[in-house]
């Protein structure tokens, strides 16, 4: 049976000592005046425990917090993505930027791209779109393509490529056509063709270890992520894509998020249609 009534309100301490947790172990941050949105998230999952009080859901926190890190992640991750969101950052990269990452260093061939904060799959296999357009003009470019995210459940839909009409909702009959096989009504799989290159695996922006690779990447994409991140966590989360980018790589964040005068690891660069953020020399 589950709590008679359901758990009690949350209260301003509950709330201090939760959103401590979730900043440390996420980097997101639920400001007072977001009280009550953590608190509609979390109760579903405090009901489904039997437990009364917010206090004891942190309590439980403390005591099994690598059980519970799955869960609580699904809870408070924000999910909005679809295709062909934002796609003037990927036709920079494969226009101007190509160049910009020839100046930096980069040699051409293999271009290594991460994707963090990925979700259900939808930036990845865009960019992985935009990136087999562009190999045809270039020759010799090969792009791949590593996401990841804390939502194991999300990355699992990302696994499947079967999407539905909130992640198609940018997406024009003709690019359906294209790049997608009907699943089943009102449901689309991306065609294995525009799959293969992309790799997910789980990992944490604040914890580098669960997603950097021995050879650095070229280029980085972080977007409409660290908007929810405090400070502290933005500049961790920074700092982190510096070290996974080589120098002269190129890190892109969401339309609402900027390091000007925040990092003094990149410098601005303007780009045809966008801003990236080009990796300093050590």
């Amino acid at each position: 049976m589950g709590v008679i009534g359901g758990p009690s309100a949350m209260t301003a301490e509950e709330h201090l000592l939760l959103n401590e947790v979730i900043e440390r172990q996420f980097g997101l941050s639920f400001a007072p005046a977001k009280k009550e949105f953590l608190e509609s998230r979390l109760r579903p999952r405090l009901a489904s425990l039997h437990l009364r009080r917010f206090i004891d859901y942190y309590l439980l926190l403390q005591y099994d917090l690598e059980g519970e890190l799955e869960h609580l992640a699904r809870l408070i991750t924000n999910n909005e993505t679809y295709f062909f969101r934002e796609v003037y950052q990927f036709e920079g990269l494969f226009a101007d930027g190509l160049d910009e990452l020839r100046k930096g260093g980069w040699a051409g061939g293999e271009l290594r791209v991460l994707s963090a904060g990925c979700s259900s799959g939808e930036e990845p296999y865009t960019l992985n779109i935009h990136a087999r357009a562009a190999a045809a003009r270039a020759l010799g470019l090969h792009t791949v393509i590593d996401a990841f995210d804390i939502d194991v459940d999300r990355l699992r839909m990302a696994k499947e490529a079967v999407y539905g009409v909130g992640s198609m909702r940018s997406t024009s009959e003709e690019q359906k056509e294209q790049y997608f096989s009907n699943f089943a009504a009102d449901r689309w799989q991306l065609r294995r063709t525009y799959r293969d290159g992309v790799s997910f695996g789980f990992g944490n922006i604040l914890d580098i270890g669960s997603f950097q690779k021995p050879k650095p990447y070229d280029v980085v994409f972080c977007r409409n992520v660290l908007i929810y991140f405090s400070e502290a966590a933005f500049q961790n989360a920074i700092g982190n894509f510096a070290r996974v980018l080589r120098p002269g790589g190129l890190l892109f964040l969401g339309h609402s998020e900027s390091l000007i005068g925040r990092s003094d690891r990149f410098e601005t660069l303007r780009l045809e249609r966008c801003i990236a953020y080009r990796k300093l020399k050590d």
